[in-house]
């Protein structure tokens, strides 16, 4: 019993079986993940160790590169990034693309493992290193609460509520405030005091310090209970700061009392220099970002935060506001209403199709087959955890004229048996019988053309490696549907109608009746009409424009903004004022979100975030619309080079898949930084001459400036002075330098000792005492001088190896092009014996993503050819159909170039889904031209019959596939894929129709032959 057999017979079960799947499909749809993009594990961790007063180079020589030896032991190491700059390391740690994400926590211990061992080997004031593996973690929803005037202590509490409240939402998974203010306690303590008391430096700092520590009292019995004794001694408030009685004196002399009030001026204040700052349009905020748990639905949990951060909106005072910088639920619902809008019409599109085609009764077949398929493929989804996001729902509309693939063969070939007199349930039976495993072998075939995707390691293929498990399930399950309710369906609405066929003998040959029969009897003319195509082909495909990953559509832009190294984060601040004032009047701007000296939290998996740094400052513009964004980005790099020539600003778009910062890269390494930096000027030169780059510099930046004391010896020992001493009272100048902590409530508050009325005009009559002693000297007696000098402040490493990258955009063109045009010059650029070059930004992503698809391309290739090989037990039929699969190049190329799309990897994809697509038409040809042959036809009727036969089952699922992927057009992560399927499955369609049957008479001429002598001996 086959199948159809089977369906029929239990009708009633596969009826309600299908009414089940019907519920549990409509149900699946509303509980799945619902995301905007697809997520991509991030195998990348960061590793932040300080080493306080260390120069760059101290740090890359001590810190850096003694982890980065530990670290390359690691097994599942990828590839190390270091930056190296005063006081500072941090190490970025890339995984290689193999490392699943069930392997991470293990790696990450091993990381953990390996930064320990390593403490041993690092200086002693170099022990605190930070492992953040969470460095990867993606807060899709940003909010901004501000108030004009608001104390940002106040703002902060405001936030902190805010955070619990958010908090409580099931399916939140983190929250963090960024810009946040910190409050700091300053202690102004003039050194005359200190000497006019006789106090020494060390008597404050260790009675501050000792005074606000928490001891355990005990506790004493009474009766059966035992009473803790609370003897809390830690500062809650400044009155217990200034209530402090320091001891004076030294030894037994020190019999005064002081209160420290008495001597220090105490106040309130915040850090300064800020470690970072945020604003939204313009005002002080808070930055909240939230971050969702895994495979939830974003939409329902966005509705709940809404509503909560509305009741908490009521409760705060007037002049408070709670906005949203990026909000993920809105952009996922727009994005999944735009997709299934897409589907629907796709779905309209197959349906109308098949309905002038194939007549009503096969249209609402084939529908109802498509539509039973899609709810299938649903449940199969909620069941693998694979979410509704931008590439399976596009997957669907790119599968969908395949999903009515084998449901169009059935149907057709039940209704030529019905027309033939056969019986309904014979005809069903039959039709199953001779088309089950060829159309199976031609499904899988079909799901092979995506499993490059499948096999491959890289972060562009995980991005879109659910085109493969939809496209492998949904195809499947259609394969199944479509032996099972298909039949069932035909069986119980399609009447048999005998046709005549002796009025149909008579009829006159149709024009394309005519064409088949002359290609089948001339094939080498026939094929010889293909030449000046394909050199048409070749000389177009050049001409076609390469762009690897195209941007989002998020109606968002970034300005980052760069003053040189060094530089006041207060100067900064004040020119990104500046700069709101003007995005805040321009017609395109919605709402702008400001951050200073760090930037944005990672809203998005492809935004790796800048490291902190007091010259830098980024604005997050979300505009009136996409198309909006070039106008903005023109308009603004002009006024901006006006009005800050001595900076360094960038729009920049949003990317999709890739982490690339700059279109292009170019990367010098080698061992001397001088050297780097003459490298670096000359690629620069380079890429300033051509039109259509902007945004130049490299990672390194300029050099920044230091000042050195110059320390006399002889004078210090002589003045009882040592460098600790005077590094101490510089500190106290600058910085000030931390005591203790002010415990309030759940904030732990610095304590700061300054000198009061101290700056760097005043260096030289800048007090110094010893830290043990009660005598003081000026810092000029004990220094020869200070030297102003500069000194790297960013050392870049990769692998071990100091490495500059040289950075650019691109305008006007894609950044294949441009690389292209300036590869020649900047690779030519004399490279000094250990120095070494190579390209990075887009064409590093391009080439790798590339590179490995065609490398898992053979694999694909190899299960093809073997099923092929075992359906038709023969190797001519595998070596005609794949023969065609090269003249999808030709419509591809056509397509591309008139709907003026780039060739990028989703292109790629594409194409190899084509392929599969072509091979399976072919089976389905070939497949009737040996089941004709079997029946007894000879070789060239057999060839012209199943042609005309299958003309129509192949056409119609050619057509519903390249007319449903139309709407794909407008998606900008599939309109390359569409645009190269739609062109390449019509143009290989109709020449498949011709060339297949030319090739397989050429294949089988011997055939013919025999079979022409055996006519003549059985005539003579």
């Amino acid at each position: 019993m086959n199948l159809a057999e089977f369906a029929i017979k239990q009708r009633t079960f596969i009826s309600f079986f299908c009414v089940l799947c019907i519920v549990a499909g409509t149900l699946s749809y509303f509980k799945l993940g619902k995301l905007e993009d697809p997520s991509f594990t991030v195998k990348s961790a960061v590793i932040v160790t300080l080493y306080p007063g260390a120069s760059a180079l101290e740090v890359e020589e001590q810190v850096t590169d003694k982890l980065e030896t530990k670290l390359q032991e690691m097994g599942s190491l990828w590839k190390l990034r270091s930056l190296s700059r005063p006081g500072s390391s941090m190490i970025f740690v890339d995984l290689q693309e193999a490392t699943n994400s069930k392997q991470l926590p293990q790696q990450w211990d091993l990381l953990r493992r390996k930064v320990a061992d390593s403490k041993l080997t690092l200086p002693a004031s170099a022990q605190i290193s930070i492992v953040q593996d969470e460095f990867s973690e993606v807060y899709g929803m940003l909010f901004a609460i501000s108030g004009d005037g608001v104390e940002p202590s106040q703002l902060r509490l405001y936030a902190k509520e805010l955070q619990r409240r958010l908090k409580t939402v099931e399916g939140i998974k983190k929250i963090e405030l960024h810009g946040v203010r910190n409050q700091v306690v300053n202690i102004d303590l003039p050194d005359e005091r200190l000497a006019e008391y006789g106090l020494s430096s060390a008597q404050v700092l260790n009675q501050l310090a000792s005074q606000n520590m928490t001891y355990d009292a005990g506790s004493f019995k009474a009766g059966i209970e035992r009473i803790r004794i609370d003897q809390g001694s830690e500062f809650t408030s400044l009155e217990d700061i200034r209530n402090l009685t320091i001891k004076g004196g030294i030894g037994e002399l020190g019999s005064g009392l002081i209160r420290l009030g008495d001597i220090a001026q105490i106040s309130m204040g915040y850090q300064s220099p800020a470690l970072s700052e945020s604003r939204f349009n313009g005002l002080d905020a808070i930055a909240l970002a939230v971050s969702p748990v895994n495979g939830i639905n974003v939409v329902s949990l966005g509705d709940s935060l809404n509503a909560i951060i509305a009741d908490y909106q009521q409760l705060l005072p007037v002049g408070v506001e709670i906005n949203t910088i990026a909000f993920q639920p809105e952009e996922v619902d727009k994005s999944i209403n735009n997709f299934v809008t897409n589907l629907l019409e796709s779905v309209a599109i197959v349906v109308m199709i098949l309905w002038l085609f194939m007549g009503f009764k096969s249209a609402l077949i084939v529908g109802s087959s498509l539509l039973l398929t899609i709810l299938l493929t649903l449940i199969y989804m909620k069941l693998a955890a694979i979410d509704l996001q931008r590439v399976s729902l596009g997957t669907f509309i790119l599968a969908l004229g395949m999903l009515v693939d084998n449901a169009i063969v059935v149907t057709d070939m039940i209704i030529a048996k019905l027309k033939k007199g056969t019986e309904r349930l014979n005809a069903c039976r039959e039709t199953i019988k001779e088309t089950a495993t060829p159309l199976l072998g031609a499904t899988i075939i079909a799901i092979m053309g995506a499993s490059p995707v499948l096999f491959s390691q890289t972060d562009s293929a995980e991005f879109a490696v659910s085109v493969f498990w939809v496209m492998c399930s949904s195809l499947l399950l259609s394969w199944l549907v479509a032996m099972t309710v298909t039949p069932l369906m035909c069986w119980l609405w399609i009447k048999p109608k005998q046709v005549n066929t002796d009025a149909n003998a008579d009829a006159k040959p149709s024009l394309y009746n005519r064409a088949v029969s002359f290609t089948v009897s001339n094939p080498l003319k026939s094929l010889t009409l293909l030449i000046p195509l394909l050199a048409i082909t070749a000389f177009v495909v050049p001409k076609i424009p390469v762009n690897f990953m195209p941007s989002s559509d998020r109606a968002m832009v970034f300005l980052d903004y760069w003053l040189p190294n060094g530089a006041q984060i207060e100067h900064t601040s004040k020119d990104m004022k500046k700069i709101e004032q003007w995005l805040l009047t321009q017609p395109e701007v919605k709402n702008i979100s400001t951050f200073v000296g760090a930037s944005a939290p990672r809203f998005s998996v492809t935004v790796e975030p800048e490291p902190f740094d007091s010259s830098y400052g980024q604005i997050l513009i979300n505009t009136q619309n996409y198309d909006s964004i070039a106008n903005l980005v023109e308009r603004g790099d002009k006024w901006l080079k006006t009005e800050f020539p001595h900076a360094e600003p960038r729009f920049r778009p949003l990317k999709l898949a890739t982490k690339d910062k700059y279109s292009i890269e170019a990367r010098f390494i080698g061992p001397d930084p001088e050297v780097l930096h003459q490298l670096s000027q000359q690629a620069q030169q380079v890429l300033a001459t051509n039109p259509h780059t902007k945004y130049i510099r490299d990672d390194w930046r300029q050099q920044s400036k230091v000042l050195v004391p110059v320390m006399n010896q002889e004078q210090a020992r002589r003045a009882g002075i040592n460098r600790t001493d005077a590094a101490l009272a510089i500190k106290r100048a600058t910085d000030g330098v931390t005591l203790s902590q002010l415990h309030q409530g759940d904030e732990l508050i610095p304590i700061k000792l300054r000198s009061a009325d101290a700056d760097i005009d005043s260096l030289e009559t800048l007090p110094v005492r010893s830290l043990l002693g009660l005598h003081s000297v000026p810092l000029g007696q004990v220094v020869d001088g200070f030297e102003l000098t500069t000194e790297e402040s960013m050392i870049w490493r990769r692998n071990r190896l100091p490495a500059i990258t040289v950075q650019a955009d691109v305008h006007g063109d894609t950044a294949s092009e441009v690389r292209q045009q300036v590869a020649t010059a900047i690779e030519a650029i004399a490279l000094p014996p250990g120095y070494q070059f190579e390209w990075g930004g887009e064409y590093y992503d391009e080439h790798r993503s590339v590179v490995d698809t065609f490398m898992q391309l053979p694999k694909a290739v190899l299960i093809m050819v073997i099923i092929l090989v075992a359906l038709f037990n023969g190797f001519k039929q595998p070596i005609i159909i794949m023969t065609t699969v090269p003249l999808a190049a030709t419509g591809a190329s056509w397509f591309l170039l008139l709907m003026d799309k780039p060739f990028g990897f989703m292109a790629l994809i594409g194409a190899i889904a084509l392929s599969g697509m072509i091979i399976k038409n072919g089976i389905v040809l070939i497949d009737q031209i040996e089941l004709e042959r079997a029946n007894g036809r000879a070789l060239e009727e057999a060839i012209t019959q199943a042609t005309l036969n299958r003309t129509m089952a192949i056409s119609m699922g050619a057509l519903t596939t390249a007319l449903g992927m139309i709407p794909l057009l407008s998606d900008r992560l599939f309109d390359q894929m569409a645009a190269t399927i739609i062109g390449g499955l019509a143009a290989a369609t109709i020449l498949s129709l011709f060339v297949m049957p030319a090739l397989y008479r050429l294949f089988y001429r011997s055939d013919s032959t025999a079979h022409a002598k055996e006519l003549n001996n059985e005539t003579a």
